[in-house]
């Protein structure tokens, strides 16, 4: 599959666009996806950060704001008018047909959207203002306390929203170092100070923070991390004014390490932007500044929740931070519920749900488990009950709503495990699954027809789409699948369907037939 970015960095825009848009990248690149992006070469951009990254980049020429619209309260950040843009993506494209285009601007709506459309199988906006119309196959908006309602007429009847802070976008490493930086937060002591105020600070908050710093009564000993973007236009004023405080200070530029400094640091001062997940995924307790006005419904949220500590004057930080231990514990509890790292795992599996076209089979629907209605989990959960299919399965328990909900829930922060209802005309003909996915090499395979139905020839078709997902969109090379050794007629549909016999084993005291298939 293959999935296009459209998103900008600049001196006006920030980097944190672009920074979210990298986590889903990478998780998408990670799980077979072609990706590249579309950014337009505003000062402060991140091109060359994404390149770094291994993605291939198309760089749109900056034009006049004289041609930009004025619809929207974002239109100046864009540069050109939408209709321009949307004529400079569409020769990026070429004509090509791609699986996604994900577009994270405030600057396009509908207009952009509905331009773009023709030129891909489905499109994702990523945003969290809900100001403007969209026209789009899924609506993600990562932000705690917003409600899908509020873009219920702002999208499509079909467009699925995805609005909650459990899809926050971050880099893997985040999750990777959860458990680690909450379980040395049990006994907090204000040791070490992170500040970051986003890549580019053009308000020079972080030197005014500094300021107040100087003046302030804490210990000498503190530890201060100052964290700065390579195109910040205040980096050496920060320097100077950071080698003048009596605390240890040192400033960094371009981090990789994001994560591990976070891990690493007791409170942190910063934006209330796209990093506050960083933090909240941490536990890290965090002091924030509203920047600006798309940041005030999240920070406002969250310092209702005491989520927070919300700065109304820069001048309040001393008073905080001199007085921390005696909150940070409470506050980085309670931040650390709302965001557990693995929101790109949960938009992978969202966007993976796949339209395949068998020659002998017309169009099949392989819809991912993650993405169900309520009347489809409930058939899953029926199918997967009755007795014709849990007599077959190694667990052959009766399995009740919560465990299959729960079960699902389970599979959306998953990215080597999927599970697909298999649809055709809308009509359900069974279940595919796949498990331990390697990617170019091989894949474990499940599959069982809808006992419900009437047709004949499932378990042909479920086979087929299984193969064609598998060898096409996983690129694996082989496929294995275990059955029974009593299940004599599976073994003779596998046998037909070209799968051989590899090994004999034996699973909960019965034996286990284990076949593969190879890519041919």
């Amino acid at each position: 599959m293959k999935a296009v970015f459209r998103v900008d960095a600049s001196l006006k825009i920030g980097s944190g666009h672009v920074m979210r848009c990298l986590a889903l990248a990478n998780t998408l690149k990670n799980n077979h996806f072609i990706v590249e992006f579309i950014c337009r070469k505003h000062d402060g951009n991140l091109i060359d950060r994404i390149c770094e990254e291994g993605f291939k980049v198309h760089e749109l020429q900056l034009g006049s704001e004289d041609n930009t619209d004025h619809e929207l309260e974002h239109s100046s950040w864009l540069g050109v008018s939408q209709k321009q843009d949307a004529e400079d993506c569409i020769n990026v494209l070429n004509n090509e047909l791609v699986d996604w285009i994900v577009v994270d601007s405030y600057a396009l709506d509908k207009v952009w959207h509905g331009s773009l459309k023709p030129f891909c199988s489905r499109l994702m906006v990523i945003d969290d203002l809900a100001d403007r119309n969209y026209q789009c196959d899924i609506l993600l908006d990562q932000t705690f306390g917003r409600d899908k309602t509020d873009y219920a007429n702002l999208t499509p009847s079909n467009c699925q929203s995805l609005v909650s802070s459990k899809y926050a976008l971050l880099r893997p490493e985040f999750a990777d170092l959860r458990s680690e930086s909450l379980a040395r937060r049990k006994h907090p002591k204000l040791n070490h100070l992170l500040i970051n105020m986003g890549g580019i600070d053009a308000a020079n908050i972080t030197e005014i923070i500094l300021d107040h710093l100087q003046i302030s009564d804490l210990k000498k000993e503190l530890n201060i991390t100052i964290i700065m973007g390579e195109n910040s236009p205040h980096l050496q004023s920060v320097r100077n004014k950071a080698s003048a405080l009596k605390q240890k200070t040192k400033v960094l530029v371009g981090v990789k390490n994001m994560a591990q400094i976070m891990t690493s640091a007791d409170i942190a001062i910063g934006a209330s932007g796209s990093t506050t997940w960083e933090r909240c995924c941490l536990g890290l307790p965090s002091i924030q500044l509203v920047i600006s006005t798309n940041q005030e419904f999240l920070a406002q949220i969250l310092h209702n929740n005491k989520i927070i500590k919300l700065l109304q004057e820069v001048k309040e930080v001393s008073y905080l931070l001199e007085s921390a231990e005696d909150w940070m514990k409470d506050v980085g509890s309670l931040c650390a519920e709302i965001c557990d790292g693995l929101g790109t795992n949960r938009v992978l599996n969202k966007m993976t749900n796949k339209i395949i076209l068998l020659e002998d089979f017309n169009e099949i629907e392989l819809c991912n488990y993650t993405t169900l209605n309520q009347d489809d989990v409930r058939l899953a959960l029926e199918m997967r009950n009755h007795e014709e299919i849990r007599s077959w399965m190694y667990n052959q328990k009766h399995i009740p709503l919560p465990e299959h909900l729960s079960f699902i829930d389970k599979l959306g922060t998953k990215t080597k495990t999927r599970y697909f209802l298999v649809k055709q005309k809308g009509h359900v003909l069974g279940s595919i699954n796949f498990s331990k996915i390697k990617y170019g090499n091989s894949v474990d395979f499940g599959i069982y027809v809808n006992p419900l139905s009437q047709l004949k020839g499932l378990g042909k078709v479920l086979e087929a789409a299984g193969c064609e997902y598998a060898f096409k969109d996983l690129g694996v090379e082989k496929i294995n699948l275990e059955v029974f050794e009593s299940n004599k007629k599976a073994i003779d549909f596998y046998t037909r369907c070209g799968y051989e016999f590899v090994n004999k084993t034996i699973i909960n005291d019965q034996n286990v037939i284990c076949m593969t298939k190879q890519k041919s």
